[in-house]
């Protein structure tokens, strides 16, 4: 099937709690088309292994500070590198701005699958890497939600063994040096999470997980998968929407700030952690909690990392991201990807 790249915008993910020049609830709205793909080379790694191979900018290598920004990100790339096992490459491209506007933002290329093709590649996956997590979820797929397409970046389309088009790049990743500690400016946020963060999207999770920002950003909104955007002809859900839950057994796909939304591997019994339903940050975020994490929505401008018990790390492994395996049953082999392929951008603020 003809496979063509779109360049889109999307909205901001990471906000934060001082005010931000234009207001405590910036938000970037759709601004037309993105510049084009950036195609980076990989390089020759083992197998049975991801790795993210980081190319760093003129902004980063001219920088008098390029020695302790190229530091920390390939600290917090190191984590991803020997935590997960699928044999690809993720390229990522990072540099700076000096943008008082945002902390962090990342583009990432994404495409569509059937909801058939996707789920039958999870389970392929699982089965095949003895990823019980993703098995986990993967039964109970039928009381979550379900919509005729999947919208996924090309990192979690590559990780499940799914085609993209030829060229099509991890993401670009553009860190603030107004903000970030030691980034070249007097800012003191923790570089790491907003670094991770920004992973994560290109990676597959956080807002890149849902497709209700893209409904609500188009006008639009949802309280239930069927108000799902059309996307290709198609009502498209993320890889996070399956496994968002209102309750046990009752799936939540919801733009409504009032609704109930959790992270659930097991049919909504057991919350893993809230998503986001605050418009002003991704829906496939976190929502604030006692302990921050990574991933959420709305920070506290702790220092935090990704360890082997963090959400997202739970998140990862259920859209295909495999650990060391655990006991698990036959090999099957999942589907071809068919659809169209977007660029979305999303934006790291200090809120």
């Amino acid at each position: 099937m003809e496979r063509e790249l779109i360049s889109l915008c999307e909205t901001a993910s990471l906000a934060r709690k001082k005010k931000s020049p234009n207001g405590p609830h910036a938000r970037v709205l759709w601004a037309g088309p993105l510049l084009g793909l950036l195609v980076l080379a990989g390089a020759s790694q083992p197998a049975r292994a991801l790795v993210i191979d980081p190319t760093f900018s003129s902004a980063i290598t001219s920088s008098a500070d390029s020695t302790t920004i190229e530091s920390a990100i390939t600290q917090a790339i190191t984590f991803y590198d020997q935590t997960f096992t699928n044999p690809i490459t993720v390229n990522i491209d990072f540099t700076t701005s000096n943008s008082a506007n945002f902390i962090g933002q990342s583009q990432s290329v994404v495409g569509t699958t059937s909801y058939a093709s996707y789920t039958a590649a999870l389970l392929a996956n699982a089965t095949a890497n003895q990823n019980a997590v993703e098995l986990g979820g993967y039964d109970h797929l039928a009381t979550g939600n379900q919509a005729p397409q999947i919208m996924a970046t090309s990192a979690d389309l590559r990780a499940l063994g799914l085609s993209v088009p030829d060229g099509a790049f991890g993401g670009t990743i553009t860190l603030s040096s107004y903000y970030l500690d030691g980034f070249g400016g007097s800012g003191s946020y923790a570089p790491n999470p907003a670094i991770q963060h920004e992973i994560d999207e290109v990676l597959g999770i956080g807002g890149a997980g849902s497709t209700l920002n893209y409904l609500v950003n188009s006008g639009g909104s949802a309280a239930n998968a069927v108000g799902a955007p059309i996307i290709n002809g198609e009502p498209t859900i993320g890889p996070l929407d399956l496994f968002r839950y209102a309750a046990s057994g009752t799936p939540s796909y919801n733009s409504a700030g009032s609704a109930t939304s959790y992270f659930s591997l097991d049919g909504g019994h057991t919350n893993i952690e809230p998503f986001n339903q605050n418009s002003s940050g991704d829906y496939g975020d976190w929502g604030t909690t006692v302990t921050p994490e990574v991933q959420d929505a709305f920070g506290s401008g702790a220092n935090v990392a990704l360890t082997l018990a963090s959400p997202e790390v739970l998140a990862l492994q259920a859209i295909g991201y495999d650990t060391v395996p655990e006991p698990a049953s036959a090999v099957l082999f999942g589907s071809a990807l068919t659809g169209l392929f977007y660029t979305r951008r999303r934006v790291f603020r200090r809120g």
